[in-house]
């Protein structure tokens, strides 16, 4: 199994060579896309620069050759070789001149002013270039240039053939000249620039190595603390944290990763708190039980009123139990998202008030004055019976928790949107240190006093899961002594 040392040192590897071949990649674009320019432009001015030399030589040899008159005829030969000399001392390339009658065929060569074995006098080249027929018909006709391998050579030249009419002012288009001029200084120019970027760009590639290289160790810093501290918490020590440092995106990568383990530190802190309260909650009533038990085996009364207590008692132990195994069940399928939501349109009026109509005995018996108002025609969508195991639970809190001769005050009515449900009572109220986990599982303002009362203290936390399933919010506003307000929130059926 490789090491986080030798992956880390593979992972720089990893980016130095994805950045060396998206410069390779790069520069070989660029390089490229120099030379075809570079050879282009080039190439244009020396296509201008012949064509001028071609309509030049044209002119000048028009009325000698016109002329008919052999003596006039034959110092032609020897003017283009002329011309042909002065264009190489000016532009340092060898050219070709040829002049050819109205049919096509060569009347005189530059190369050769009388027939040799390499001549073209007298030949048709017609066929071979088939812009003779163009120019002759009095088409214009852009140079061109194209490789050629001469006779005896192994490597092809790149060569520009540039055509012009030899016109007269009486006799129209009386033949053409035909200039072949071989570009190899181009060729070489572009040789030794195509070298000089090979060299540039390697130099580039070394520097971008290192570069990439040294770089890397900093861009991975992070990266490699973010896998230590992975690793870390991969063993349980979940209280880990990363700097938050780097490029903007291993910042958000570092924020996002802090959020993450303080979320799953608090999950896990939850976590055992929630199996440290339910076994200490399980274990309250089942110490009852045994004590209550080993009492009845070694107790040597006779009398049935004795045991009939000790059975109550027993009785009423599971009781609790029961109830703190069933509101441990009902969480379990809430957080596990078991628990489907009945979306049905419920009328919150008609249901807080058969929610009260159940608990005015209790109120009764504490001589609590329970009241409740209500506006008209507020309908949510919901599940009626979880709607309603909400409200009698908190009203019955409000009950519990209010000395005998208060008050407990119910409100049903609209604000913004959404139907509230107000319940708000004259009792103990609660601590300003305690309202932020008052929906915590198993929290308990008075221990002592829930006990006695019979709370779980799961209550509130259902009551909270459920109206979370339901896209609402539950808060509470308080102050100690002065008793509780408590707001169900619920987005109206429009």
């Amino acid at each position: 199994m490789p090491t986080n040392r030798t992956f880390f040192f593979s992972f720089r590897w990893q980016i130095v060579l994805t950045y060396l071949l998206i410069i390779v990649v790069g520069l070989t674009i660029t390089n490229i896309s120099v030379l075809n320019i570079l050879g282009s432009y080039m190439i244009s001015g020396r296509k201008e620069t012949y064509r001028l030399y071609a309509n030049w030589i044209a002119q000048v040899i028009s009325y000698d050759y016109a002329s008919g008159d052999p003596d006039i005829l034959a110092g032609i030969g020897y003017d283009i070789q002329d011309f042909g000399e002065e264009i190489l001392n000016k532009e340092r390339e060898s050219t070709r001149i040829l002049v050819l009658n109205k049919n096509g065929v060569v009347d005189y060569d530059s190369y050769n002013i009388i027939r040799g074995p390499d001549s073209l006098l007298k030949q048709n080249l017609g066929k071979e270039f088939p812009e003779i027929g163009l120019v002759l018909n009095g088409e214009s006709v852009e140079p061109r240039e194209l490789y050629i391998r001469p006779q005896n050579s192994k490597e092809s030249m790149l060569v520009l053939y540039t055509y012009a009419p030899i016109q007269h002012e009486r006799h129209g288009i009386i033949g053409m000249v035909i200039m072949s001029t071989s570009l190899s200084g181009i060729e070489q120019t572009l040789d030794e620039v195509r070298t000089k970027l090979g060299a540039y760009s390697m130099a580039i590639a070394v520097v971008i190595i290192l570069t990439s290289f040294l770089a890397s160790s900093y861009i991975t810093k992070p990266i490699k603390e973010l896998t230590g501290v992975i690793r870390l918490m991969s063993q349980g020590h979940l209280d880990q944290r990363v700097k938050i440092r780097g490029s903007r995106e291993f910042r958000q990568l570092g924020e996002a990763f802090n959020i993450m383990s303080e979320k799953l530190e608090n999950l896990d802190r939850a976590r055992n708190e929630f199996v440290s309260n339910a076994s200490h909650e399980l274990k309250t009533p089942l110490s009852a039980i045994k004590v209550l038990t080993e009492s009845l085996i070694h107790m040597e009364v006779d009398d049935p009123s004795v045991y009939n207590e000790f059975l109550n008692d027993i009785n009423s132990e599971i009781d609790r139990l029961n109830t703190i195994i069933n509101d441990l069940l009902t969480l379990v399928k809430i957080d596990t998202e078991e628990v489907q939501i009945d979306q049905q349109p419920v009328d919150l009026v008609e249901l807080v008030k058969n929610t009260l109509r159940g608990l005015q005995i209790l109120a009764q018996q504490k001589h609590i004055s329970l009241e409740a108002f209500y506006d008209d025609d507020l309908t949510v969508s919901g599940d009626t019976v979880k709607l309603q195991q909400v409200i009698s639970n908190i009203v019955d809190n409000a009950i519990k928790y209010t000395p005998d001769g208060g008050r407990v005050t119910v409100e049903v009515y609209e604000n913004s949107g959404n139907a509230v449900v107000k319940i708000s009572d004259t009792g103990i109220g609660i601590p300003a240190n305690d309202l932020p986990h008052i929906f915590d599982r198993f929290f308990r303002v008075d221990k002592a006093r829930s006990r006695a009362t019979g709370g779980t203290g799961l209550g509130l936390s259902i009551a909270h899961k459920i109206i979370l399933l339901h896209g609402g919010n539950i808060r509470v506003v308080s102050e100690e002594g002065k008793g509780s307000i408590f707001y169900i929130e619920l987005p109206l059926n429009l």
